[in-house]
C-alpha cells in the first residue's frame, strides 16, 4: 500500500554522495522508512533509508553487504535480533545483556550491535508512568520482553513479574534479571501497577485478539503494548476505554527509532511535526 503523499518526503534523487541506511526483517514495514525519511528531509540531509526483506538463510550475506556497501546504519527486526549477533564485530553492553540487537552501526567497516528497544520502551513508559517503587508484569520471554525488563529496571520498578507460555525460558529470564516468575493464572491477583505486553498478540494479522482477558486487565492501572500495527491494538483500546493509562506500541517504536537516528547521524532530532505524520502512515498501512 503506498504511503500518503504527506509522508513521501525525499525530494531529490539518490546520488553517489547519498548516505544509505537500511533495515532487515522477515516481514518489513514502512515504519522506519517513514520516520527516517521525514527526519532526513526536515534536517536537510542527503541520506536515504530502505527496508529489505531477508530470511534467515540470507542474513549472513545481508550483514556482509552492510560492510561491503558502506551502509551507515541498519535496523534489525523479527526474526533476526538474536541470530544477527554472531555476524557482528562487537556488541555494546546493554545489547549483550538483553541478548538481542535491533541496531547496527557501521563505523568504517566495524559493525557494532546496539539495542535501542529498551531506550524506546523506557522513554515511552517513563513519560506516562512513575514506576519508582511500583510493580509490573511483563508477558513474554523473547527479545522484546528482555528489553522491556531492562527498561523497567531503568525506571526504578520495585518488582517485575515475568509470565510466558514457555515456563523454562521465563524462569531463565527471571534468573538473569532477578525478576519473579508469575504463572499464567496469577496475573489477575498479583497486584501489579503496569501490564506490559511483549508478545506479538494483537498485531495486524490478529487485530481482535488480546494477550490477557478483560477481567485480568481490570486489575492494572497502566498498560503498555509492544505491538505498533495497528496503531491502537485491542489491548490498548480496551484499557483506554476503562480509564487506564496507556502506552501504545507505536510510541515505543518512534522513540527507539529516534535513538537509532542519533546513533547513525550523531544528531539529536526534534519530534515537532514528526509524530503526526508517522501515525498517519501507520493508519494507512
Amino acid at each position: 500500500m503506498p504511503l500518503p503523499k504527506s509522508v513521501i518526503m525525499r525530494s531529490k534523487p539518490i546520488g553517489k554522495d547519498t548516505v544509505l541506511c537500511i533495515s532487515l526483517a522477515g516481514k518489513p514495514s514502512n515504519f522506519g522508512a517513514t520516520l527516517f525519511g521525514l527526519l532526513f528531509e526536515k534536517m536537510g540531509m542527503d541520506w536515504a533509508y530502505k527496508p529489505i526483506q531477508v530470511d534467515l538463510m540470507g542474513l549472513p550475506g545481508a550483514v556482509a553487504a552492510i560492510r561491503a556497501l558502506h551502509i551507515r546504519g541498519c535496523g534489525v527486526s523479527m526474526p533476526h535480533k538474536i541470530q544477527v549477533i554472531r555476524y557482528l564485530d562487537c556488541v555494546v553492553p546493554a545489547a549483550k545483556k538483553i541478548g538481542a540487537v535491533n541496531t547496527i552501526v557501521n563505523n568504517n567497516g566495524i559493525l557494532i550491535g546496539h539495542n535501542t528497544d529498551y531506550l524506546g520502551f523506557a522513554r515511552a513508559v517513563g513519560e506516562k508512568c512513575g514506576l519508582n517503587g511500583k510493580s509490573a508484569v511483563v508477558l513474554g520471554n523473547g527479545g522484546a520482553a528482555r528489553a522491556a525488563v531492562l527498561a523497567l529496571k531503568k525506571l526504578g520498578t520495585k518488582k517485575i513479574f515475568v509470565c510466558a507460555r514457555n515456563k523454562r525460558k521465563a524462569k531463565k529470564l527471571c534468573a538473569e534479571f532477578k525478576c519473579a516468575y508469575l504463572p499464567r493464572n496469577g496475573i489477575r491477583n498479583c497486584g501489579a501497577y503496569l501490564f506490559f505486553n511483549a508478545t506479538p498478540v494483537g498485531m495486524f494479522s490478529n487485530v481482535s485478539k488480546m494477550p490477557i482477558t478483560k477481567n485480568e486487565l481490570a486489575s492494572f492501572k497502566a498498560v503498555a503494548d509492544v505491538v505498533n500495527n495497528p496503531v491502537e491494538t485491542s489491548l490498548i483500546r480496551t484499557a483506554r476505554r476503562t480509564g487506564k493509562t496507556t502506552i501504545p506500541g507505536y510510541k515505543m517504536s518512534l522513540y527507539q527509532g529516534l535513538a537509532q537516528f542519533e546513533l547513525y547521524t550523531g544528531r539529536k532530532p526534534s519530534l515537532a511535526g514528526i509524530e503526526r505524520n508517522v501515525v498517519a502512515a501507520l493508519r494507512k498501512r
